[in-house]
């Protein structure tokens, strides 16, 4: 092995070398200078070359080439970068909380924007067992935050902490540690450096021991890729952000669009999943993948339950879920646990408690699986009751868990299209652009409305979803009647325009075109 260069913080200080490519720090090629041919001690105890002195390189050169080196690797644009550089410019002072399903690209993007952003950087990955534990031990010696990281980066030869406003501390997997989590708020009033904490199976933070930091966080969550995302993996993102609402487009962008919107509800937005569609253009492949992502949540998710059970129940939660949204009416779900208990009985043929599959159900929630949905009670927003219903929080795990169940393809297409308006909604609710923290359906009677939307001047947008064009939007005609929305909406397979006085849009426009613009 060899060195090629030494690298030089802001400060001018000797922190690490670049040793056959890969950046080391200082005290980590110490340990191991005998395997390095050109490194050796001098009188002061520093490294040096044996040979010619090495050329300088900065740390700022190492992060951008290591950015550079990621982005090459995941090409995909994320539009929650925006949301990281808001975070940094303005509520840096908080510790930035990021939650998300596992595989929707947490790590990845993080690391883009660390490495672009700041010199110093510490990340540790809390489900390695050895760095958790080294942490843990640091502080059980001390409540100084600095001497914490400080102790941890010497003890395991890291680059020496430095707490600036120039550094970052990035804490993956927080729900592995309970001690590390419960000091979340000690580091965002501590230290002077950033503080990013992230987690996949947050349900396992609903634990008693597990404090909640509210106050002391931004939280922001990240999802799979929206349909913009998916569209601008494909060069067509300012296509759909510009296609008419009323039909005027060209009908080869329509037809564009909607192939596209085609593709997307059966492979879904797991970055895996799209990068592979880009490679193969294979749908079975990225059906496998999606098998294969089903597996890992299954496996891990049991992993965090004793009872030897909880892998049947997982596996069968999905495939009851799936199944109720085809055959259970709106508003119903006060029922809906004992219902997904019953069909689990029978799937699997245990003693399956109530109190099991809840727990099951939740699990999936807060993990990023499954979403909920509220309900306006008989068209009332101030009669709101909360996750009346299931959906999925990524369409093509929904299409991968349609093939396991007995809904027939007519069925499974209706709700695909609206699991997809749900999911693109509910990226809606992320912004400051409507009441209410998730999508909500809708019961007047016996009339259900699939959503219904209240912006932040208290209009109220209702929202029919449809797949073909031979249905009357009874219900949507009702709420108008009735003066329950303000405006109506009738979204699905088509180009846009007006239908029976009411307003028609392009399905795959239904959650980046809010709040809709038809006449423009």
């Amino acid at each position: 092995m060899k060195a090629t260069a030494q690298v030089k913080n802001s400060e001018d200080k000797i922190i690490g070398f670049v040793i056959d490519g890969r950046f080391v720090a200082a005290e980590e090629a110490r340990a191991n200078q005998n395997v390095i041919d050109n490194l050796a001690e001098d009188g002061d105890n520093r490294l040096k070359s044996v040979q010619d002195p090495l050329p300088v390189v900065t740390l700022r050169r190492i992060n951008q080439d290591r950015y550079h080196e990621i982005t090459s690797q995941n090409s995909l644009s994320r539009e929650i970068q925006e949301q990281f550089e808001n975070w940094r410019i303005h509520k840096s002072d908080y510790v930035l909380y990021l939650s998300g399903a596992r595989q929707t690209g947490k790590t990845t993007e993080i690391r883009k924007f660390i490495y672009k952003n700041y010199e110093n950087i510490l990340y540790i990955d809390l489900s390695v067992d050895r760095l958790r534990t080294d942490l843990e031990h640091c502080m059980q010696g001390t409540m100084n935050m600095a001497f914490v990281f400080a102790g941890f980066c010497r003890q395991n030869r890291m680059v020496e902490f430095v707490d600036s406003p120039d550094a970052v501390i990035v804490l993956d997997e927080i729900q592995e540690s309970v001690s590390i989590y419960n000091l979340i708020r000690q580091m965002q009033d501590g230290l002077r450096c950033h503080v990013i904490v992230t987690g996949s199976y947050l349900g396992k933070t609903i634990n008693s021991r597990y404090f909640r930091p509210a106050g002391n966080v931004w939280n922001l969550e990240m999802l799979p890729l929206s349909f913009t995302e998916f569209c601008d993996a494909f060069g067509c993102r300012e296509l759909l952000l510009s296609i008419s609402l009323s039909g005027r487009g060209r009908t080869e962008d329509d037809q564009k669009l909607y192939e596209l919107y085609q593709i997307y509800i059966q492979i879904g937005g797991y970055p895996a999943v799209v990068d592979e569609y880009r490679k193969s253009g294979k749908k079975e492949n990225c059906l496998e993948l999606l098998k294969k992502l089903i597996q890992i949540f299954t496996e891990e998710s049991a992993a965090y339950f004793a009872d030897d059970k909880c892998r049947l129940v997982f596996e069968n939660v999905y495939k009851a879920a799936f199944t109720m949204m085809a055959y259970e009416k709106k508003g119903t779900s006060s029922k809906d646990i004992q219902k997904v208990t019953e069909f689990v009985k029978d799937a699997t043929k245990e003693n399956v408690s109530r109190n099991e599959v809840n727990r099951a159900v939740s699990w999936l929630k807060y993990s990023g699986i499954l979403g909920g949905c509220d309900l306006y009670h008989q068209g009332k927003v101030s009669e709101l009751l909360n996750e009346r219903r299931f959906y999925f929080m990524d369409c093509g795990i929904a299409n991968c868990i349609a093939g396991l169940t007995p809904v027939d393809n007519r069925t499974v297409t209706g709700i695909l299209t609206e699991n997809f308006a749900y999911t693109e909604l509910y990226r809606v609710y992320q912004s400051d652009l409507v009441k209410g923290d998730k999508p909500c359906c809708s019961v007047y009677q016996e009339y259900e409305l699939d959503f219904m939307v209240v912006d932040r001047e208290d209009r109220k947008y209702g929202i029919e979803i449809k797949t073909t064009d031979s249905d009357e939007p009874v219900s949507l005609q009702i709420y108008l009647e009735h003066h329950m929305v303000d405006e109506g909406y009738l979204a699905g397979k088509t180009r846009g325009g007006i239908r029976k006085d009411l307003y028609s849009i392009p399905i795959y426009t239904v959650g980046c075109r809010f709040p809709y613009h038809p006449d423009e």
